[in-house]
């Protein structure tokens, strides 16, 4: 009741407020100008039968994403990503946080099981519609795995909502609901990969684990109203404001509270549960002037201010944000700063710009835009003080007097609609960076480090056979980024007809290249320096998939080469499961 009186009272006050934007000028108003999306051409190797048969929904056709036994529902990270802070990785948690509207369409539900030594099962729904000038969008997704161990779980449930409402010409008003959460248990890894034949279940004496069982769950929720006012035709005044809340439990047995993996983690052993939740309350007033001539929707200045009421003091933050737009040659060309002026986040400060250049092709009388390149680079002076300076319960404490650390990004990708092919860039340089040491204790060095990945994208093939694959190449100039120099994933396929039903058989490939690798801490769901050289071996695939109507039939061989190479690890004391056949079904329904 009292979780409902909130929602109530942030609505009341919302509708008094005069309009609105969400705090990072990107997830609401998303840039209309950019009209070619590299997933436009990708999407349609979905009738391929490929997609049906990956383990995770929201798997890159051409990304390897790999599943360590035991580990739920979350990927194995071989691309680097500096922004990876915090309580749990990303890999964990996948969160829906905005809404987009689309165009009036069919309501789409796919449903997804599969069976083999391990069971999961998938539910996706997504409905948008519009109502006279009004739109409604909503999204679901259900995901569970039992994984090969009795003891080890992992689920996903999200939820969205959201309505684009205009009363007036001059006013318009976007409400919206998110609610995610992830439930994980599994055991804390083990170092004998050979005797997973032999066992189901977790034996101390057989498979030495770091700890029998952890579990972890986590919950995030937000309701959010966006109002914008067109003042006159070059002012628009929005206000955006949300109410948050997060909370994360962690429980583990008693008797692991004394085992070797937790001597070093600043454990408190009185406790063996933990949590800890935040609510906080946002409102964010912009106020938008000029309008650009060429581009429908884009403001030339947006300037405002972002406050946060947190339930803890410390948290509590402020920061002031602007953008400027404008045209160079007929290219698009955005800045954006934004500058922290309250509390832990004091100094705080970041710079943006991004561009998109798109190039077409005349043919007669028509134009046709063939490639686009998207830049985008950006300055970052911060320290995510928050997660470090807490409390996070019984079980870890980050205190430091870390320095702030400063980031330079660029990211630059180049789409070839033509040639079904994509080619991106991404570099960074950080100092003062923060990492989880091999107790996963946080430390900072203070060493200046390049990361850089080049990624290529390309399809090819006739009317039977198509190959499809996703090459990438990661360097780092520092040993405490732990990344694979090399990483590949390649599909064949051919695809034939038995009495007009189509079947698709195939192999894919997941490679990345041996190095010295992360282990995983299942208490704070993240990865941390390991010891171990991992990688270096091949997963191979073979699958069958046909296509009745609107559902896609498959069976899978996973891991062939396992029994080559059983002490295949993909991360310290993790290693891929043995091979087996997978049986799958996934069904899209539409009315």
């Amino acid at each position: 009741m009292k979780k409902k009186s909130i929602f109530i009272l942030l609505f009341l006050l919302s509708a008094t407020s005069i309009a609105g934007i969400d705090s990072t000028l990107e997830k609401i108003n998303q840039d209309r100008a950019i009209a070619f999306n590299e997933s436009d051409f990708f999407e349609a190797f979905d009738t391929l039968l490929i997609s049906s048969t990956l383990l995770d929904p929201q798997k890159d056709l051409f990304t390897p994403s790999f599943f360590s036994v035991n580990s739920g529902l979350y990927k194995f990270p071989i691309l680097f990503n500096l922004e990876d802070y915090g309580w749990m990785s990303e890999c964990v948690m996948l969160s829906y946080d905005q809404i987009v509207f689309k165009t009036d369409t069919i309501p789409l539900i796919t449903a997804k099981y599969d069976y083999s030594n391990t069971n999961a099962h998938w539910f996706n729904s997504r409905l948008d519609r519009k109502i006279g000038k009004s739109k409604l969008s909503a999204q679901l997704n259900r995901n569970f795995q039992n994984s090969i161990y009795n003891n080890s779980m992992g689920k996903r449930f999200n939820f969205s909502i959201g309505a684009d409402l205009p009363f007036q010409k001059n006013y318009k008003v976007t409400l919206s609901y998110h609610r995610n959460s992830a439930s994980i248990q599994e055991n804390g890894g083990f170092i004998n990969a050979n005797s997973i034949f032999a066992e189901n279940n977790f034996n101390v004496l057989n498979f030495k684990p770091h700890l029998t069982s952890a579990s972890n769950t986590i919950f995030l929720q937000k309701a959010s109203v966006l109002q914008e006012i067109k003042i006159n035709s070059k002012i628009n005044f929005d206000v955006y404001s949300n109410y948050e809340e997060n909370q994360f439990s962690f429980n583990m047995f008693e008797e692991d509270i004394d085992v070797d993996f937790f001597s070093q983690t600043y454990l408190d052993s009185t406790e063996t549960s933990d949590s800890v939740g935040f609510k906080k309350f946002v409102i964010e007033p912009i106020i938008n002037l000029g309008k650009l001539k060429k581009i429908k929707g884009k403001s030339l200045i947006s300037a405002g201010i972002h406050k946060e009421f947190n339930d803890k003091l410390i948290l509590n933050n402020s920061y002031a944000l602007t953008r400027l737009n404008f045209v160079l040659k007929k290219t698009l060309i955005s800045l954006s700063g934004k500058y922290h002026f309250e509390n832990i986040w004091k100094g705080n400060f970041n710079f943006n710009g991004k561009s998109n250049i798109f190039f077409n092709q005349q043919t007669q009388d028509t134009t046709q835009q063939f490639s686009n390149l998207s830049i985008q680079c950006g300055y970052v002076n911060e320290l995510p003080s928050y997660l470090f300076i807490n409390y996070h319960g019984n079980h870890f404490q980050w205190e430091n007097n870390f320095s702030p650390m400063k980031k330079i990004k660029i990211d630059a990708k180049l789409n070839l609609k033509v040639i079904k092919s994509s080619l991106a860039l991404k570099i960074q340089n950080i100092s003062n960076y923060i990492y989880l040491d091999e107790n996963s204790f946080p430390q900072q060095t203070s060493e200046n480090i390049t990361v850089g990945r080049l990624s290529i994208k390309k399809s090819l093939g006739n009317k039977f056979i198509k190959f499809h694959s996703g090459l990438g190449f990661q360097y780092t100039t520092s040993n405490l980024i732990r990344i694979p120099s090399f990483y590949t994933r390649s599909s064949l396929v051919y695809e034939f007809k038995l009495r007009k039903v189509p079947f698709n058989l195939g192999s894919t490939v997941n490679f990345f290249s041996k190095y010295n690798g992360l282990n995983y801490n299942p208490a704070i769901r993240h990865y941390h320096l390991g010891n171990q050289m991992v990688g270096g071996i091949p997963v191979v695939d073979f699958f069958l998939a046909s296509r009745l109507g609107p559902a896609d039939l498959y069976i899978k061989y996973v891991n062939a080469m396992y029994s080559l190479k059983n002490e295949l690890f993909i991360g310290e004391n993790y290693p891929i499961t043995n091979s087996f056949f997978r049986l799958g079904l996934k069904w899209n329904l539409t009315n």
